[in-house]
């Protein structure tokens, strides 16, 4: 019989079904922030020697992920008593949009330090009794640091206090929010102006002036030649000529220059066939080059190459988070500048987050959903598929 008690239906916690629609953005509770993990990570295995290059590559991987408008989860304060359930809030965290005005919980130390507290990965965030259950929010690396910089009762704040953690100090947030870039190096100022002539499809002039870059020493500008010389744009075309450039370029420490070395073997020529092993190998030489002087420029790409050349044959999982970050960093560079080159590599990313998509969620009722959010990614403003 009856009871006449009203039925409760209790949220779920662990057994909520996943959608694909919101598996496959780029941000903590995907991808999380690769660069900066990996930059805390080789910190924390420096020797004494190394610890200061380990150190301004943080800096540098921290400025990264600014640029590419990385979230992390961040503890809110509900109640002033900061009570807290009995599930983790970390893989639904509240959307920033819903969390404008929310206090932010702080963490404070034996030393009496009170710091805002912001975590990479829900594991993070869940890997203590403090924080597990607490409500958390994605936010904007940089809104969080301003944030702990505007503050005056706090000293700074800390990435992912419970683990191998980066803490910033308010000099450190001040010089990270508001420095500016260094000034032009020698070929630098006709590299960038080649590029707006190569953008609007004028070669031969912006050919003149990757040469003019190149005989300064200017690194991009070799490289740019050397593309020049490789497809035969405003130059006559000549590969060797190319390779010679590309080698040099990399060897002064151009990143692209490398990769561009991996694309050549990969691709091949009419005489010679591509060979995957030493594109491997020069993509992982550019990954290389690239985890001390990461950059919007460079890093999606060497994502982007390491998905396809790598983590596609051993870890699938592993190569669509690659793909993600590939893609967002490179929509982001798009909007700011794209001289046709970084649209090309988007493309190729988004093409490998439908492939994923296909294989993967073949069947569920809403892949034609996902894939048209995932073709639009060219046209809109953000990739948060959410």
């Amino acid at each position: 019989m009856p009871s006449g008690k009203k039925h409760i239906r209790y949220r779920p916690v662990k057994n909520r079904k996943k959608t694909p629609a919101g598996g496959l953005r780029y941000g903590p509770v995907f991808t999380g922030c690769p660069a900066v993990e990996l930059a805390v990570e080789r910190l924390y295995q420096a020797d004494d020697a190394g610890r200061e290059e380990r150190f301004w590559g943080l800096v540098k991987a921290l400025n990264y992920a600014m640029q590419v408008q990385t979230r992390v989860l961040v503890p809110v304060q509900l109640t002033p008593e900061g009570s807290q359930s009995q599930f983790s809030w970390a893989s639904d965290p509240i959307p920033p949009e819903k969390a404008r005005g929310l206090a932010l919980w702080t963490l404070s130390t034996p030393k009496g330090y009170k710091m805002l507290a912001a975590f990479t990965r829900p594991e993070e965030a869940d890997a203590s009794p403090s924080t597990l259950g607490l409500p958390m929010a994605e936010l904007p690396l940089q809104q969080v640091m301003e944030q702990a910089l505007e503050r005056e009762d706090l000293t700074g704040m800390v990435l992912n206090p419970w683990g191998r953690s980066a803490t910033l100090d308010k000099g450190l947030l001040r010089g990270l929010l508001y420095a500016h870039g260094p000034d032009d190096a020698p070929g630098e100022a006709e590299a960038r102006q080649g590029r707006q002539l190569a953008g609007q499809g004028r070669w031969e002039e912006a050919a003149s002036l990757f040469a003019a870059s190149a005989a300064k020493g200017c690194p991009e500008g070799m490289r740019r030649l050397a593309g020049c010389c490789d497809t035969g744009r405003g130059v006559a075309r000549d590969r060797r000529r190319a390779m010679a450039l590309w080698r040099k370029a990399a060897a002064d420490g151009d990143v692209l220059a490398q990769v561009a070395i991996g694309d050549r073997y990969a691709a091949g020529t009419s005489r010679t066939p591509g060979d995957p092993g030493k594109a491997l190998m020069a993509y992982r030489k550019a990954r290389a080059m690239a985890e001390t002087e990461m950059d919007i420029t460079t890093w999606p790409v060497i994502c982007l190459r390491m998905a396809w050349a790598e983590a596609r044959a051993t870890d699938s999982e592993q190569a669509v988070r690659l793909l993600a970050e590939a893609a967002h960093g490179l929509h982001i560079l798009a909007r700011e500048e794209d001289d046709g080159v970084v649209g090309q590599e988007l493309a190729h990313a988004v093409a490998g987050l439908t492939e994923y998509a296909k294989a993967v969620y073949a069947g569920a009722e809403n892949l034609q959903e996902l894939l048209k959010k995932l073709a639009a990614q060219l046209n809109t403003e953000s990739l948060q598929f959410n």
